[in-house]
């Protein structure tokens, strides 16, 4: 090496390390590299020493911290605003000061942010500028949920012992604080016990989709976990359709029902008192149904795993005059129904009294009875001293009289005819306050005599 290069190389080494010729400078980083998830935060934990100076300007800045022409700043933090790169904006704040300590926090961990970041300082002193060589090496994953004791598939036997895990793959995060989720929903916290999910045992109801994600921020989950939980038939029961009793000759169809994981692949049916299964299927209908299917029917629900019988129902099928009878006492019922119905309505309105056409009816009768009757005209009527409007209260009566049995009489008599009618009229009239003395009655009998 010649003497050219020699001063060369001590230039560049006076240049990069000034605490040669102005004292000690230094950054330290307790971590060489860190792994976060996406979505979490991170902490770079910094401390740094220079030489009896004032600290000016602090910077963190990811891959490269050389300025010049030929180099372009990547700033993820500056204590002088416009030297930010733009998505860091808002997501680095710097936790340290302008003496000894560079600690800063990234929120909302994103896979570009993977890389080396450097802390870099600046002071008053002329040339007094400082980065560090080495960095913190930052790697992003993400969390996967997954299943133990493992298995080729996420199905699981209902009764078994199952454990979710989440955590990341590639590196092992600082965050240890997870939150899990149920088909999206949020888990109790009660319910974790670490970066764990432990099912003993499990049932059909812990089927559903899992993931996970930092408790302490919204970003990123983990992708979703089938958990399917497999299980033989329950709750397998029949139902019959038309229900009650069935008439003779018609149709009825059974159902079986039940559920199961994975699904029912034999239905089967049989009959008590029977003998091996009637047939194969969810729905056995009976056609032209007769007295002899009668009796008690219950079905079999079989899948992969296990079976289940329900419980037997009864099937009751009556004769073809069944029907009929039924029927006519209906019709007998609701006869009867109406005829009360009619009697009561009957009642009521003759309690109530006749009703105002029948009275008005009734006192045109009586009117016009009064009007053919002949009446005896005395002086007061006739001066006047007496008007119907004074009269407060007028009786009529008719009496009817069945003649006797007609003697033997003379030749040429006359005979009374049997349909003779008399009409007596008696009113009372009442003057003022004073009463018409009772030799003011007038009666008048009109008597028609055949000849």
């Amino acid at each position: 090496m010649g003497v050219e290069d020699s001063l060369r190389s001590w230039g560049a080494t006076l240049l990069i390390l000034p605490g040669v010729l102005f004292g000690q400078w230094a950054v330290r980083y307790p971590e060489s590299s860190v792994c976060a998830v996406r979505g979490s935060s991170v902490v770079f934990n910094c401390s740094y020493d220079y030489p009896q100076s004032k600290v000016d300007t602090v910077l963190w800045c990811k891959d490269s911290c050389f300025t010049g022409k030929a180099m372009k700043d990547k700033f993820v933090y500056s204590n002088k605003s416009g030297s930010i790169l733009p998505e860091y904006l808002n997501r680095t704040e710097y936790l340290g000061d302008k003496q000894k300590t560079c600690t800063v926090k990234i929120k909302d961990i994103r896979t570009s942010d993977q890389g080396t970041y450097r802390f870099r300082f600046e002071t008053d002193y002329p040339g007094g500028k400082w980065t560090s060589k080495s960095g913190v090496s930052l790697s992003v994953s993400e969390f996967k949920v997954w299943r133990s004791p493992s298995g080729e598939t996420a199905a699981v036997r209902e009764g078994d012992s199952v454990t979710l895990t989440c955590d990341t793959v590639s590196c092992s995060p600082a965050q240890t604080q997870l939150t899990w989720f149920k088909n999206d929903q949020p888990l109790s916290h009660t319910q974790t016990a670490a970066n764990t999910l432990h099912f003993n045992p499990v049932s059909s109801g812990h089927s559903g989709r899992y993931s996970c994600a930092p408790r302490d921020t919204t970003g990123s989950r983990s992708p979703p976990f089938p958990l399917d939980v497999q299980y033989a038939p329950k709750g397998t029961s029949v139902s019959i359709s038309p229900s009650g009793a069935i008439a003779e000759g018609s149709s009825v169809t059974l159902t079986c029902s039940s559920s199961a994981n994975p699904a029912v692949k034999n239905y089967s049916w049989f009959k008590i008192s029977g003998t091996g299964p009637l047939y194969k299927g969810a729905n056995y209908t009976i056609i032209n149904i007769s007295s002899a299917d009668s009796g008690q029917y219950y079905c079999e629900a079989q899948n992969e795993i296990g079976a289940l019988n329900s419980t037997a129902v009864n099937l009751t099928v009556t004769g073809p005059g069944s029907s009929l009878l039924l029927a006519a006492v209906l019709g007998a019922v609701l006869l009867l129904i109406i005829v009360l119905a009619m009697a009561l309505f009957a009642v009521r309105r003759r309690k109530s009294g006749p009703t105002e056409e029948e009275n008005s009816d009734t006192q045109a009768a009586v009117d016009h009875l009064y009007d053919n009757v002949t009446q005896s005209h005395t002086p007061e009527r006739q001066q006047g001293q007496i008007t119907p409007a004074q009269e407060t209260e007028v009786n009529y009566s008719t009496v009817n009289f069945k003649p006797k049995t007609p003697r033997s009489r003379p030749l040429g008599e006359v005979t009374d005819d049997a349909s003779v009618v008399y009409s007596s009229v008696n009113r009372n009239v009442r003057c003022g306050d004073e009463t018409e003395d009772p030799s003011s009655l007038y009666s008048t009998v009109v008597k028609t005599q055949t000849h």
